[in-house]
């Protein structure tokens, strides 16, 4: 078995590399159905089928094997959707174990993390996954943790409960289509292996990864032990380090402007243990300023990420940003919902005597109020629409003709679709300040969560938390500015505040 590191520095062209290395197999003879390309994210599969699609020319069905590790571990082992655990069954939980957990924490999951809430019930969830992709019992990750705001007594009961819930239900979560997939010990015949964002991986996924690579010719692991974010999530970075004894590094950034270089440089010094390495910065100049507070920044123009070290900064930054008239997107979640804004141009286009699609019709729909004097369309209206041809185009006389509309063409779009007074300021503030409101030109994020992206202009604070500066895991922070540093294409505005806790660039 021939086995490869390849470390891929910010912006080095990682997933390019991986590709090409999936385009010369294939030249070799290797059938793509025999090669794997795995990670723990689903963005990063995501984008690997998306290059091998239109680079390589090969659709999802015939590179069945690039998937998430927990997804090869569901298709492997034959399961079926039924038998994934899903919002559904954690409301039971809750209402079994008398505590509340985040209605998000099924959808949360998406990358086989642990699902990370403030809500009391995810807490104990977080431990218990923990636990099992360290490898390590339930008391010892409780000890390590120092949260001492969980029970312990509950957190067993809470195990015990979650584990018999699963048992009994035949349900799973995607730890244990992990952990079943290391038990029973056989995988896919495969010839090559290519293992990305590998510096993330706990041991419970390596473990998986050493059994898919049983009977592979060639193996590569792809990374960057600098950008290893997601030790608290049980990730031992040391296991990436030192996977095999070849490696290569990718030397040149296709990204990170020169003076965000010089910075990064500077941090990533700090990290006592890593694999040296060099790396060459793009030939722009680009420019690193320092600021008291971040509205000192004029972000009015331009593509805009906004990162912090917690959620509640970027909270706070939220909530200014809505009172100024920023349109923005959080966690990929535009600052007004899509679907009222989908609504406002169905309801303008139909004002405009333009027809729209029955489709569109339908979900403006969904929106409107149907009772009381701000009643839209008549109560029961909706169902008059059931019939209508798939490819049928009304007109608003069509709705008042057939269809139950009441309101008037010169009714205010917002009213229509039953936009609160709050939203309907926020709305009026964003289209005052001339926003497109087709796409967010600004994003919010924690760091951990914009790595592997990336943005012409980036605003990065250096608050961070009690638990995290003065944690016994100094590299750890280190890692993590270094990560928010090089997401920057041109301007890194940084945001030195007066916080007690900051991270000293």
């Amino acid at each position: 078995m021939i086995e490869k590191l390849i470390l891929g520095p910010p912006g080095c062209g990682k997933t390019h590399t991986l590709i090409n290395i999936v385009k010369e197999q294939l030249q070799d003879g290797v059938n793509p159905e025999r090669i794997a390309f795995v990670s723990f994210s689903k963005k990063s599969i995501e984008e690997a089928r998306l290059r091998a699609s239109s680079v390589l020319d090969l659709p999802t069905d015939k590179v069945p094997w690039f998937r998430t590790l927990h997804s090869i571990g569901f298709k492997w082992l034959g399961m079926k959707a039924e038998e994934v655990i899903t919002r559904y069954d954690f409301n039971k939980l809750g209402l079994q174990l008398g505590m509340v957990f985040d209605n998000g924490t099924a959808s949360s999951m998406t990358d086989g993390l642990l699902p990370v809430s403030a809500r009391e019930g995810n807490k104990y969830l977080e431990l218990i996954g923990r636990a099992k992709l360290r490898k390590v019992t339930l008391e010892q990750q409780y000890n390590e943790s120092g949260n001492y705001d969980i029970s312990w007594p509950m957190l067993v009961k809470v195990d015990e409960i979650y584990t018999e819930y699963k048992s009994e239900n035949m349900k799973y979560d995607f730890t244990d289509m992990i952990s079943l997939f290391v038990k029973q010990g056989t995988a896919p015949s495969l010839d090559v292996l290519i293992v990305d964002e590998a510096q993330d991986l706990t041991p419970l996924q390596w473990d998986q990864v050493d059994v898919l690579k049983q009977s592979v010719e060639k193996v590569w692991y792809a990374g960057d032990d600098d950008q290893a974010v997601h030790r608290w999530m049980g990730v031992d970075v040391g296991l990436f380090m030192n996977a095999c004894d070849e490696v290569e590094v990718l030397d040149q950034s296709y990204r990170v402007p020169n003076s965000a270089h010089a910075l990064a440089q500077r941090v990533v010094s700090r990290i006592a243990d890593r694999h040296e390495k060099r790396w060459r910065p793009t030939d722009r100049e680009g420019s690193v300023t320092y600021h008291r507070h971040w509205y000192d920044v004029n972000i009015d123009r331009g593509s805009w990420t906004i990162m912090a070290r917690t959620n509640k900064i970027i909270q706070d930054v939220a909530e200014s940003l809505r009172q100024a008239g920023y349109y923005f997107e959080r966690n990929g979640r535009p600052s007004i919902d899509p679907m009222l804004l989908k609504g406002i141009e169905t309801w303008e286009t139909l004002a405009d005597d333009i027809s729209v699609s029955i489709s569109a019709v339908r979900d403006l729909y969904k929106l409107v109020p149907k009772r009381g004097e701000n009643a839209v369309v008549k109560w029961g209206s909706s169902k008059t629409l059931e019939g209508v041809e798939e490819d049928a185009m009304l007109t608003y006389e069509d709705l008042v003709r057939n269809h139950g509309m009441l309101a008037s063409k010169d009714t205010d779009p917002m009213s229509i679709v039953n936009m609160s007074p709050e939203e309907q300021r926020y709305m009026t503030l964003i289209l005052k300040r001339g926003e497109d409101i087709s796409k967010p030109r600004i994003r919010l994020s924690t760091i951990h969560a914009m790595k592997g992206g990336e943005d012409d202009n980036v605003i990065l604070f250096t608050e961070s938390a009690y638990p995290c500066v003065e944690s016994k895991f100094p590299d750890d922070e280190h890692r993590i500015f270094y990560t928010g540093i090089t997401r920057t294409k041109e301007n890194l505005h940084i945001i030195e505040s007066g916080a007690k806790y900051r991270y000293e660039l």
